[in-house]
């Protein structure tokens, strides 16, 4: 019965989370934290936030069609049509179809990852050191030349993040480095007060802005099963949405936007002569990214909980609470706790299916937390999201750190400086470390060429570095 109650809470407060401007997945978890410790099974708390994931990546939607304000970046793409829908009247058609579309791409992807994760396992008994240290390789350059066209850019942001992740006790001479003699950085700099400076506060900041949006009232005059049979009048390309969610959700470090994107890409170069043009309400233009959506979040469990590197910024939200309630994603012995991937199973699909639902048959009155104006969530976000960042020491010295991330958050935002990059290398920092001194001192250069799969991921990274500087290069410092 805690399961269930589990799965209830965690779906109707993802679907909120969704819905709010600025929110997401990623505010979500850093605003329930520090409340999460309390629970007492930790299984719980792995329905909990799985239903979460999966609930916000569909209430999105709602704000990207019904304000043109995306919930978070996964809903970026899909409000470019759906919004020139809702000024027409065909809010309910747009919501619909995109619950749909989302919601079978979720469960058909999610099988695939959740029921097979175990399965999965097997990789890990084939990467060594060498292999481990060429996926880390592949991690950083698909999050700095693959998901940002301003490659300098971002490989300054990853470089800082490795710098960073650095900072505190160097576990070669188990001495201080780099604290600058401040005692509160001996243990290294906090991961959710990093996330909530760099994430967080700026959407919140950004979806503020932007409170004086209004909403576009919701006919559900037989708008709803026009909206599923949209869907199944493109149906080819919802599933083809959904695999480019799911290739780009594999990818370490790329996270769902450049998935979105891509999948309206492909939406609008295999229409030919469309009778609506893309971003006047096409709803062709909903489908094909909302297939993505759900999608990408599945996943990017796999290396998340494999690998231990985080598939989106969400992902690294969900190794912090995991690895608070003592799931250490990454490691072996994780891999043989078959109650976790149950779990992670239970709460991503249910949380699926029991969001569809209650989207299908309540948007009328979804439709009105969409018309909240957002100052009204804005202080409530930010108290969470403040009490989750200072439960470290309680002492000013956590509110500093917190001011400093937000501050440097909102600088990167403006600037397009690579916010996932430097994620992504503080995360890594410790492993890609460890992992560079093993390598270095146990293999040569003839040992490590006749390791195939080393050699392949090294290949595709490099594959993946030159294809990034050329791709745009004229507009870096644009």
């Amino acid at each position: 019965m805690e399961e269930i109650y589990a799965l209830i809470l965690g779906t109707l407060y993802g679907l909120v989370i969704g819905i709010v401007p600025g929110a997401g997945a990623t505010t979500g978890l850093i605003a329930i934290f520090s409340f999460l410790a309390y629970i007492g099974d930790p299984y719980l708390v792995v329905i909990f936030c799985m239903a979460v994931v999966a609930a916000s990546t569909t209430g999105d939607t709602y704000t990207g069609v019904l304000l043109g304000i995306p919930g978070a970046n996964s809903a970026a793409a899909t409000m470019v049509d759906g919004f020139p829908l809702a000024i027409q009247g065909k809010a309910t058609y747009a919501i619909t179809a995109a619950i749909v579309t989302s919601t079978i791409n979720g469960l058909l992807w999610g099988s695939l990852v959740f029921f097979l994760l175990p399965w999965y396992v097997q990789l890990i008994m084939v990467f060594g050191i060498p292999e481990l240290w060429a996926f880390t390789l592949l991690a950083f350059a698909t999050v700095t030349f693959v998901s940002n066209k301003y490659y300098v850019r971002s490989t300054l942001a990853l470089l800082i993040g490795l710098g960073l992740g650095m900072v505190g006790i160097d576990p070669n001479t188990n001495i201080d480095r780099y604290t600058m003699g401040w005692d509160y950085l001996a243990d290294g700099i906090q991961l959710i007060s990093l996330t909530a400076g760099l994430f967080a506060v700026p959407e919140m900041i950004e979806g503020l802005v932007k409170k004086d949006k209004t909403a576009t009232v919701v006919d559900n005059n037989g708008q709803t099963l026009d909206g599923i049979k949209a869907v199944w009048t493109h149906r080819w390309l919802a599933l083809r949405g959904g695999f480019i969610g799911a290739f780009i959700g594999v990818l370490p470090g790329l996270g769902g936007g450049m998935a979105d994107w891509m999948a309206y890409g492909q939406a609008v170069a295999t229409t030919k002569n469309p009778n609506v043009p893309f971003g006047k309400g096409n709803i062709r233009g909903v489908i094909g990214p909302e297939g993505s959506n759900n999608a990408q979040k599945a996943t990017s469990m796999i290396p998340t909980v494999l690998f231990g590197i985080p598939g989106a910024s969400f992902a690294a939200i969900l190794m912090a609470i995991f690895a608070t309630v003592g799931f250490d994603l990454g490691s072996y012995d994780m891999t043989q706790d078959t109650k976790f991937f149950d779990s992670m199973s239970y709460g991503f699909m249910w949380a699926t299916v029991l969001t569809g639902v209650i989207c299908l048959f309540s948007t009328k009155y979804i439709a009105k937390i969409a018309s909240i104006p957002y100052k009204y969530y804005f202080p409530i976000l930010l108290m969470f999201i403040v009490w989750a960042c200072v439960q470290y020491t309680g002492g000013w010295e956590d509110y500093v750190i917190l001011l400093i991330f937000s501050c440097l958050g909102i600088i990167m935002k403006k600037i397009k400086f690579s916010r996932p990059a430097l994620l992504i290398g503080f995360i890594l920092s410790a492993r890609f470390e460890g992992l560079s001194l093993q390598l270095f001192s146990i293999y040569s250069i003839e040992k490590l060429l006749t390791r195939p799969i080393f050699i392949g991921l090294m290949l595709i990274a490099l594959a993946l570095l030159i294809w990034g500087i050329n791709r745009k290069s004229d507009m870096e410092f644009s």
